[in-house]
Order: structure tokens, then sequence, then C-alpha cells
């Protein structure tokens, strides 16, 4: 028996399978044509299908007036968005930077193809989460002191304390606190663009917020010296407020607490 025959054989059946399968799997990919608009310009145009995603593009500073922010891209009409609830907000568009996939876009399609508009919306307008608090912390170690873990840790303390103030769970669960990693310019551009910050933890002082920064000087409430120390070195920071609503008063005066300033300085 040639059985170098036989193995040769069964090899063409296995490739010719495998070409077979490849085939019918081509001819079951659907394309779409996605094209991307701003203001009834196109912006970029791609093809997508169940097998290959696209980048979304962005949009240039220039065409973004000011106060105004560039949300990503979505195939509604602006006048069919729901904005009476922030997370279902959410689902209307594919955030700036994200992929787009078959599925996000192949309900829209028409004779193949898809247009997504900018979205672009003032930043009062935009439909935000409830959150009781947002506490922003500096995430540059070197200059601020501070670094995930150690935030985790004081995170678990304050909701600790806010349950024992009496702070219902719902608010309780609905803290954020949030870490900002960059240089002073693009973390307080990034606090400026998502617009719920209600206090900073680990920056420098006024004028450094508002100067290297772009934090309007007229939109802190107040300014508190703070001191932090890490692994024996101690960075002499601030904490800015931006709001005197109830869970940003409580989250306050947590961190301006005997217990806190002992968790951060170490005393």
């Amino acid at each position: 028996m040639n059985y170098k025959k036989i193995v040769i054989a069964s090899m063409g059946v296995v490739l010719g399978v495998g070409a077979l399968t490849g085939c019918a799997a081509k001819a079951l990919e659907v394309e779409l044509n996605v094209v991307f608009k701003n203001e009834g310009q196109i912006v970029a145009h791609d093809t997508v299908t169940q097998f290959k995603n696209i980048l979304t593009p962005s949009i240039d500073a220039a065409y973004i007036p000011e106060n105004y922010r560039f949300l990503g891209w979505t195939a509604y009409e602006v006048n069919e968005l729901d904005y009476s609830d922030a997370v279902n907000f959410k689902t209307q568009y594919i955030g700036a930077g994200r992929m787009v996939h078959y599925m996000d876009v192949r309900d829209f399609a028409s004779n193949n193809t898809v247009v997504l508009d900018a979205l672009i919306m003032h930043k009062d307008d935009i439909p935000q989460e409830y959150h009781y608090a947002v506490l922003a912390w500096y995430d540059k170690v070197g200059n601020s002191g501070l670094d995930q873990a150690r935030m985790d840790t004081f995170e678990t303390m304050l909701k600790d304390h806010l349950t024992s103030e009496g702070v219902s769970e719902s608010d309780v669960n609905s803290v954020v606190v949030r870490g900002y990693a960059g240089n002073v310019g693009p973390t307080t551009g990034q606090i400026l663009y998502d617009g719920d910050v209600d206090i900073m933890l680990g920056w420098g002082s006024v004028s450094n917020i508002t100067t290297t920064g772009s934090i309007p000087e007229e939109s802190i409430l107040s300014t508190h010296d703070y001191k932090i120390v890490n692994n024996g070195t101690e960075h002499n920071r601030y904490i800015h407020t931006f709001d005197n609503s109830e869970g940003a008063q409580k989250v306050l005066d947590y961190l301006l607490s005997a217990e806190a300033i002992s968790f951060f300085t170490g005393a």
C-alpha cells in the first residue's frame, strides 16, 4: 500500500474543505459603507463587516465652539435622541475614538450605507449621570503623592464614613473617586470636559490649575492647603471645590477630618 499517496490525498481533501469554508465565509460577509459627516461635510469613510471593525475619526478642535463637547458619532437625528436618561443617552452614539462594529450600525443601513453624524453639544445640555459626589485626584504620584492603591483604600474609608453619617446606600454607591493621569494642562482639560467633578485633590495652587491648567478661577468655590506624605516625601498639595451640594460638602468635611488627614500624612 502506498501510504505516501494516501497522506497526500488526505491533505488535499483537508485543504479543499478549508478553501471551501473560506469562500463560504467570504460569500456570507456583508460589507457596509460607513460615512462620517460633520455639518453635512464628509469627514471620513470606510467599510465595516462582521469580521472588520473601524476606528472613528476625530473632529478638529477648530470646529468645536467654546463650551461645546464632541461626544462621538450617531446615526440618529438630533431631535430623535432621548435626553431624559444619561445612561440611555450614551447608548445612542459611538464615543469619540471608539471602534465601530457591524452590529452597531447594521440596523441603520440603507443601500448598504450608514451615515454617522458628529454629535457636538453644549456642555450644559449633555445629560449627566447622577452622582452624590465626584472626587478627582491627581494620578501623578511624584507630584501628588497619590496612587491607585492608596486612593482605593481611601474610597473605602470615605464610603464607610458616609454610610455612618446616614447617607443612603444608593447615594454612597454613586460616589465616584476618579484619577486623572498626566500633566496639569491635560488633566485639568479632561476635568472640564467631563464636567461633573465636585472636588479636586492633589493638584497645585489656584494659580497652577488656572494658568498652567485651564480651570476657570471663578469656578473655584474654596481652596484648602493639604499635606500628603508618600514614602517619607512630603507633598504640599491642595483641595479645590467646585460645588456646595450636600454630597460635595460631606466629602470635603471628611477630607478635612482628623481621620483623613492622618491617612494622607501617616501621622
